[in-house]
Formats: structure tokens, C-alpha cells, sequence
């Protein structure tokens, strides 16, 4: 049920172009300031990737929160293939995924 909330949440920021995924897009939205409120991992994330998300969140105070949806079903969940990590950009958005993630 949590699982089906948050991929529809996801599928709406999606649309509205309030969501950036992959590594290096992320990694320089972070560098260039962008508007980051959250930052997903998904629960198959490897350790090393995990760690390294933990630390860029960390560096610029952005919130992680690691998600029950497995890499696969993220990346379905923004259109995308094989995420391990989505970043949300927009304090509605984020506050609704932390609403369903944090009950």
C-alpha cells in the first residue's frame, strides 16, 4: 500500500518536472544550487552508492530517506530505467513522499 502511494506520488512530481534521477544529474543540481528539498534511494541501493548519497545530503543538508520501492520500480515510477537514487524538487512533493514514507 505504501509502496503504490509513493510510485503514484512519484508518476505526479514526475510530470510536473519536479524530479531529477542519475548520479551525475543529481551530483551537479547539487553543485549548481538547484532546488533539492529530498533525496530517495531505493532499498536495493549497493552500500558504496548508499554511502555516497548519505554523504552529498549530508554536505548540502538535504534530507535522504531510503524508500521500500526496489531500483527498478523508482526508476518505473519517473519513466525512467535503473535509478537508485531520485531527488525531489519541490516542497509539496517532498512533504507528501515524507507524509507517506514517515507513517
Amino acid at each position: 500500500m505504501k509502496s503504490r502511494k509513493l510510485i503514484n506520488i512519484l508518476s505526479m512530481a514526475c510530470r510536473a518536472g519536479k524530479i531529477l534521477s542519475g548520479e551525475f544529474v543529481i551530483e551537479k543540481a547539487l553543485a549548481g544550487r538547484h532546488n533539492i528539498k529530498l533525496i530517495l534511494l531505493a532499498e536495493d541501493t549497493a552500500q558504496a552508492t548508499q554511502a555516497k548519497y548519505e554523504k552529498l545530503a549530508e554536505k548540502h543538508k538535504i534530507l535522504l530517506r531510503k524508500t521500500p520501492l526496489t531500483k527498478e520500480e523508482l526508476a518505473n515510477s519517473i519513466g525512467k530505467t535503473d535509478r537508485a537514487a531520485a531527488a525531489v524538487c519541490d516542497d509539496g512533493f517532498g512533504k507528501a513522499v515524507l507524509k507517506i514514507l514517515d507513517n
